[in-house]
């Protein structure tokens, strides 16, 4: 499907039926590394590993991916978890300062509260670096409910359903209820294992195809039109 001609009409029955908006941090809601170079980071928990004396794998050595590398951290102990797992919250903290917000989120977080709705934040990067986020930009207030990383578990992480769950236990919803705003595949896989809808956030055709062929329920190429389904719904609550 391609997302230009895709009708409001998915986004409105989504609306329609979920009161509750879940958006992933990392992409829908800020670039977390927008200034910040991200070549280093998974050096940095390498490193964090190596001291430890522990022996890094092949795929360990060469991947990129620093939640890869959290999730062997892992495997390998407790004291490595943790260690990796601080070093990575530092790490993401401090990109804060450089963060950006994605266009026209802001505009989204008014409208879901002017539609009546509650915004929640789920995050497979730290609780810390999130609540510094939303400290920074003035919208601690207006975000309900944040379900993020808290310790070095990567199995608790999208795409497992459990960050979802956690976000719809403390506002008091029923999963069902719920609408997960994702720029990628565990985002929406993470929402279909969850029994939640999901609205995917792409930045190129080519990304929307893939969250189309994920099973997104909608896709959209810019927040803009999701502000604008929701204010729709402000004006004609039967749109």
């Amino acid at each position: 499907m391609s997302p230009e001609r895709a009708p409001f009409a998915a986004l409105d029955d989504i609306l329609r039926r979920t009161r509750y908006l879940l958006i992933d941090f990392d992409g829908p809601f800020c670039s977390l590394f927008a200034g910040t170079p991200t070549a280093p980071v998974a050096d940095d928990l390498r490193a964090v590993i190596t001291r430890k004396e522990v022996s890094l794998r092949v795929a360990i050595q060469n991947t990129t991916d620093w939640f890869e590398i959290l999730a062997y951290a892992a495997s390998v102990g407790p004291d490595v978890g943790t260690s990796v797992e601080s070093a990575l919250t530092v790490l993401e903290t401090k990109a804060v300062t450089t963060a950006s917000p994605t266009p026209y989120i802001h505009d989204v977080i008014a409208a879901c509260h002017e539609s009546g709705r509650a915004v929640g934040v789920i995050s497979n990067n730290s609780a810390s670096a999130v609540r510094a986020y939303l400290d920074a930009h003035d919208l601690a207030s207006q975000v309900n409910a944040i379900a993020a990383r808290t310790r070095p578990d990567s199995t608790i992480l999208k795409p497992s359903p459990h960050l979802i769950k956690e976000a719809a236990s403390t506002l008091g919803a029923s999963q069902s209820t719920c609408t997960v705003v994702g720029d990628s595949q565990s985002d929406i896989q993470a929402a279909h294992s969850a029994g939640a809808f999901s609205i995917g956030y792409a930045k190129t055709s080519a990304d929307a195809d893939h969250l189309a062929a994920t099973g997104a329920d909608a896709v959209v190429l810019s927040l803009a039109d999701l502000a604008l389904r929701l204010r729709a719904r402000v004006a004609d609550p039967d749109v």
